[in-house]
């Protein structure tokens, strides 16, 4: 299982989803922002939000269900690689 609390933020006409992990996890604070398939050229031409320290788009080690059943202290060695720290 994983814990967090969710909290929705307006972001340029969309609502981002920003997850803040407690638990084993906490110090990770996750920032989603959905693009539907008929807007992926918008998806493309997105800017990092000033609040949010790298892009994970891409990263597996991250994705999905990848978080269940581990500590920070065993993703932390590849967020810090990306030039995240914990919060």
């Amino acid at each position: 299982r994983v814990h967090k609390t969710r909290y929705y933020y307006p972001l340029e006409g969309r609502t981002a989803e920003v997850d803040m992990f407690l638990d084993e996890l906490k110090g990770l604070v996750l920032v989603d922002v959905e693009f539907p398939e008929n807007e992926e050229h918008l998806k493309k031409q997105f800017q990092l939000p000033e609040f949010c320290l790298i892009d994970i788009t891409q990263e597996e080690f991250i994705a999905g269900g990848m978080l269940c059943g581990k500590k920070y202290a065993d993703i932390e060695k590849e967020l810090k690689k990306r030039g995240y720290q914990k919060i």
